[in-house]
């Protein structure tokens, strides 16, 4: 009797034996990193200047690959159609949790087919306008507005952008009447509120940073709970009396659907380590980006809330994409 549970018992860590090993060896290849945006931007550089410190966590290289198009749904799909081994990862960003409100049959389903593995990063959106606007606060530019002595504009980096519901968020609360102006991007958004194409423009602080400390821009508000370190002098939104407003872009890893339990911890725990080291959080924090890591249980309610209050601000400002 005692013999044959020993043969079964063998047998059974047999089974689980290759299971366990493979696990616990994890990663043993490659890791790919799919960056929805081009080469050089805020997401692509965190990931770049990431990438050194965890290949030699991992000790195995780690690819970053630019899969740009559909704002951000080609290389998210990429993500989503993977194999759930842990060797294919993407960034998300406010964009993942629009597109569910703005497009209709989406290749995947947001809230299903990923794993959420951690939040990396937070920037908050600014507001800013030219230097010699007779406005110089927010109150400033609320009274003029509410006077009615012409229509004012102000451009985001496009339709349905993180940037936009923040502008959307801001009317609502505000009660101003502003003329949303639409740009592919921050540069030109900037090239025109320093023209005067348009009074302001709404985008995140890494893009219109450099601008604002050369003096060619100057920031009304920011959509941080607290002051941010980089613009001290900025007063927040609820700050100048705007209660609720908080609005930024945050920045995220995910995995495809499947991903095995412990490899995800592994990754989620490996991201946030990453993201600690000095060189990394000093480099991230010179481009306007706050490190915010977090579990993969958070992030997922972070996503799943994103989606539910992107949608409302969707429905009410009538967003449409072309």
């Amino acid at each position: 009797m005692f013999q044959r549970f020993l043969v079964a018992a063998a047998a059974a860590l047999s089974i689980l034996a290759p299971q366990a090993g493979h696990a616990g060896a994890f990663p043993e290849r490659p890791i790919r990193i799919v960056v929805p945006y081009p080469a050089g931007g805020s997401s692509d550089v965190l990931i770049r200047v990431m990438a050194p410190v965890l290949q030699g966590r991992w000790g195995v290289p780690v690819v970053v690959e630019n899969r740009v198009g559909a704002s951000t749904i080609i290389g998210v799909n990429a993500v989503a159609k993977a194999a759930p081994d842990g060797y294919t990862l993407g960034v998300v960003t406010n964009a993942f949790a629009v597109n569910p409100s703005l497009r209709d049959n989406l290749p995947y389903d947001t809230l299903k087919d990923f794993a959420p593995l951690t939040q990396l990063t937070f920037t908050p959106n600014v507001l800013v306008a030219q230097p010699g606007a007779s406005f110089k606060t927010l109150r400033g530019l609320q009274e003029l507005a509410r006077s009615g002595k012409r229509e004012l504009s102000s451009g985001s980096i496009g339709n349905g952008t993180a940037a936009h519901l923040a502008l959307e968020k801001l009317k609502a609360l505000s009660g101003m009447n502003i003329l949303h102006v639409p740009y592919p991007g921050s540069a030109p958004g900037v090239v025109a509120v320093m023209g005067g194409q348009t009074d302001l423009l709404m985008a995140p602080l890494p893009d219109v940073l450099p601008y604002v400390r050369s003096g060619k821009i100057v920031a009304l508000g920011v959509g941080s709970a607290s002051r941010v370190p980089q613009l001290p002098e900025v007063a927040t939104f609820i700050e100048s009396g705007f209660t609720g407003f908080e609005s930024g872009a945050w920045f995220g890893m995910v995995g495809p659907a499947g991903l095995d339990p412990q490899i995800a911890q592994k990754l989620s725990a490996d991201l946030a380590s990453a993201l600690a080291d000095p060189a990394v959080h000093d480099k991230i924090a010179a481009l306007g980006l706050t490190p915010t890591s977090s579990t993969p249980e958070a992030f997922r309610k972070l996503i799943a809330a994103e989606v539910k209050s992107s949608g409302e601000i969707v429905r009410r400002a009538g967003i449409r994409v072309d």
